[in-house]
């Protein structure tokens, strides 16, 4: 019996209709450079460890890339005592993109609304994981921008 659930579940699983983003392009033949990051530095690490996934560095089509990132975590709500209990973490991340004497600017928002956490190690790791989630995201919707500009 048991054996049977778990056959159906990897069935289920392979047939879910999951697919890339990407899955209709062939493949994504550009090299991304990143010359210049201003702003927040836990930010823009993120962010360029996502892009550096799909930059393809024999591709031909070359884009520069200048990021500023502005990272924010501003309270919200406090208790009656005074305590926070809630923050709104936002970023704004404004792209540069340079290439054949082209260049344009981009801009991605980001934000989420949190509890704070008793524990100070938890809070901390999961803003991180936020911001991480924000980064794949940012990544996400520049890519598709870039695909963009190769359609044109």
């Amino acid at each position: 019996m048991r054996n049977i659930a778990i056959l159906t579940f990897l069935l289920f699983l392979s047939h879910c209709g999951y697919s890339s983003i990407y899955k209709n392009q062939q493949s994504l033949d550009f090299q991304l450079n990143i010359i210049e990051t201003v702003g927040d530095y836990e930010m823009n690490n993120f962010i360029k460890n996502e892009i550096k996934l799909y930059s393809n560095t024999n591709a031909q089509i070359i884009y520069n890339i200048k990021i500023n990132t502005d990272f924010e975590k501003e309270v919200l709500t406090k208790s009656s005592s005074g305590v926070i209990t809630d923050y709104n973490l936002s970023v704004v991340s404004i792209f540069s993109i340079d290439s054949k004497n082209k260049n344009k600017t981009f801009r991605f928002e980001e934000n989420i609304n949190i509890k704070d956490q008793a524990d100070t190690f938890e809070q901390n790791t999961y803003e991180k994981n936020i911001k991480r989630n924000f980064a794949s995201s940012i990544r996400e919707k520049l890519i598709s921008t870039i695909l963009g500009l190769n359609d044109n």
